[in-house]
């Protein structure tokens, strides 16, 4: 695959600006974290993947068929996935109405999945709403322990979810450039 030709994309809950300085001031106390700059702070939806400029096009498209209603939520109690590097998380909830709006995308996306080469669905992990904070290579895991400890009670304050965002990424060396690449609407809630 010609990379030239690729966008690497994914859908995402973009947290608006006083949500992103919450979470920023909790960004503190583990020397070895790389923290996520707080203007990349995101919920991702669904991860597609390196995608062909024709296929992006008509994915960008789809996704404006999507119907579904603003909802609140909060950002709340950091946490960690242990895989090859730790992960540093905020959990997002209420859950159901972030899980009904995947679902929808994941239904069109399937739908047409036949028509685009390259997609990524992975249903197989179970899907959790999260954003991450924080990715640690190293790190003391005491320093980690009392990092969770003292955060326990975090929460950010509730935040509309009128809008997601099919996000373009270009990985660089200092972190990951994120592009805007089309925004959807979500009707108000009534």
């Amino acid at each position: 695959m010609n990379r030239s030709n690729t966008k690497r994309l994914f859908i995402a809950i973009e947290l608006p600006e006083e949500i992103q300085n919450q979470v920023e001031n909790c960004q503190i106390g583990i020397p070895t974290a790389k923290w996520v700059k707080k203007e990349n702070l995101h919920l991702t939806l669904q991860f597609l993947g390196e995608i062909e400029t024709e296929n992006f096009y008509l994915i960008r498209q789809m996704l404006k068929i999507i119907k579904g209603t603003s909802f609140s939520i909060v950002l709340k109690q950091p946490n960690v996935f242990y895989k090859k590097q730790k992960i540093l998380w905020l959990k997002a909830e209420p859950e159901s109405p972030i899980v009904e709006l995947r679902n929808r995308i994941l239904k069109i996306l399937k739908t047409e999945k036949n028509h685009l080469r390259n997609l990524e669905i992975n249903e197989k992990e179970k899907f959790l709403p999260h954003v991450t904070i924080a990715r640690m290579y190293e790190v003391n895991q005491r320093k980690l322990n009392d990092y969770l400890l003292t955060f326990q009670d975090f929460s950010t304050q509730e935040f509309k979810v009128n809008t997601f965002v099919l996000f373009s990424s270009i990985l660089k060396p200092n972190g990951a450039i994120y592009k805007k690449e089309e925004i959807y609407e979500l009707e108000e809630e009534l």
